[in-house]
């Protein structure tokens, strides 16, 4: 297992930031009151991203620009400006809510110390190691989150397997409504996170067109743990005794998940199942604060006409501090609700977006013809983009 998790590239990286709370918490709704009839929409989900990613990277790889060069050398200049807009909202919100996520965790084993504080703790320590680590270390400590996060499921799986406890496949409903299916498609994988593919792809030194099939390889691998762990998750979720509506239910749902693994194994497997939720959350802090502050960094250099400094750069450390401190004040003071709304809204129509400039950009004359999108890649995307244009007029109606 360790040589296999030290040839994969940085793909290996995607899945331990993408595999998030979100994640989680909806593959155990779905798991508690739908069974495993759900297992498609995971599957459908994983396809998805796998071909906006596989898109983000063969752009990337052969073209030599990122996709936020294509968007400054190939569309208005307003695009630009509009995902500065998104990209610091977002940041704030989901470093925030990340950030809350983790703390969880000790903050549910060690109550005397208050969950503030404990969200100040993993932030802050997120923020050193991006601050002061190679990007080598990031990979090592990602590798060992990411085996904490599967050794611990599969632990909790086993336990409450041995525990005779009794599961249903079909769930508490009978029925499944199309706009969950659609959801729970939508959800799968992360969002902003699969932009810092590409720049994950250059720290790991594969440039050029040969590189493709090794993307497509790794990210293939990428998503197939995505996929893994959700599935677990909806399996674990199938042998709990569920009472009550957790349609509702946020992070929180994971604490109570735990201490329906308490009542069934004893508090062992809720120990256990709570270190794997904290690798879970934890790894996609550090990953985001790894990742996206290169976003930045890129936009800042490619806005003014330069070439981007990388991790030990202003823009990528003054990146890094503002998740911090955004993720920290939001903490300690109720987040403004315009802050919300803006993040409905402008959220709602980045898929949309991303997916209409691959299509865009991937079929241009800019593209070399071997690499452009094939019509089956072509399909996965627009299937995708009406996907995603039905999740944002929902979000925002």
């Amino acid at each position: 297992m360790r040589s296999y998790l030290r040839d994969l590239g940085p793909g290996l990286l995607l899945a331990a930031t993408g595999i998030g709370v979100g994640d989680l918490v909806g593959a155990t709704i779905a798991g508690a009151e739908y069974g495993l009839t759900l297992v498609w929409a995971l599957v459908v989900g994983v396809v998805i991203k796998f071909a906006i990613t596989e898109g983000i990277a063969r752009w990337q790889l052969a073209t030599g620009e990122t996709l936020v060069h294509g968007w400054r050398s190939q569309l208005p200049r307003a695009v630009m400006i509009g995902f500065l807009v998104y990209f610091t909202v977002w940041s704030y919100v989901t470093g925030s809510a990340m950030v809350a996520a983790s703390a969880l965790v000790p903050a549910a084993i060690l109550p005397a110390v208050p969950l503030p504080a404990w969200g100040v703790l993993h932030a802050v320590a997120a923020l050193a190691m991006v601050w002061v680590g190679r990007y080598e270390r990031f990979v090592d400590g990602m590798k060992w989150l990411i085996g904490l996060m599967f050794a611990c499921l599969l632990v909790a799986n086993g336990l409450i397997l041995a525990s005779g406890a009794e599961w249903a496949v079909a769930g508490r409903r009978a029925t499944v409504t199309l706009p969950y299916a659609l959801s729970l498609i939508g959800g799968v994988g992360g969002t902003v996170t699969l932009l810092s593919y590409g720049y994950w792809m250059r720290e790991e030194g594969w440039t050029g067109s040969d590189r493709v099939g090794s993307a497509r390889t790794d990210l293939t691998a990428s998503f197939a743990l995505v996929f893994l762990f959700s599935l677990s998750m909806m399996f674990l979720a199938t042998q709990i005794r569920w009472e009550g509506s957790i349609l509702d239910q946020g992070p929180e749902l994971a604490l109570t998940l735990a201490n329906r693994i308490a009542e069934e194994t004893g508090p062992a497997g809720r120990l256990v199942f709570l270190l794997g939720f904290w690798g879970a959350a934890y790894s996609s802090v550090v990953g985001v604060w790894h990742g996206v502050p290169f976003l930045f960094d890129d936009w800042i250099h490619i806005w003014r006409g330069r070439s981007p400094t990388g991790q030990h750069g202003a823009a990528y450390r003054g990146w890094a501090i503002y998740l911090t401190l955004g993720s920290i004040s939001a903490l300690l003071i109720q987040r403004p609700v315009w802050v919300v709304f803006v993040y409905t809204v402008v959220g709602s129509l980045f898929f949309p977006f991303v997916i209409s400039t691959l299509l865009w950009l991937c079929n241009s004359r800019a593209m070399p013809v071997p690499f452009r999108n094939r019509i089956t890649v072509n399909t996965v995307l627009v299937a995708a983009l009406g996907l995603y244009v039905y999740l944002g007029v929902r979000a925002i109606s």
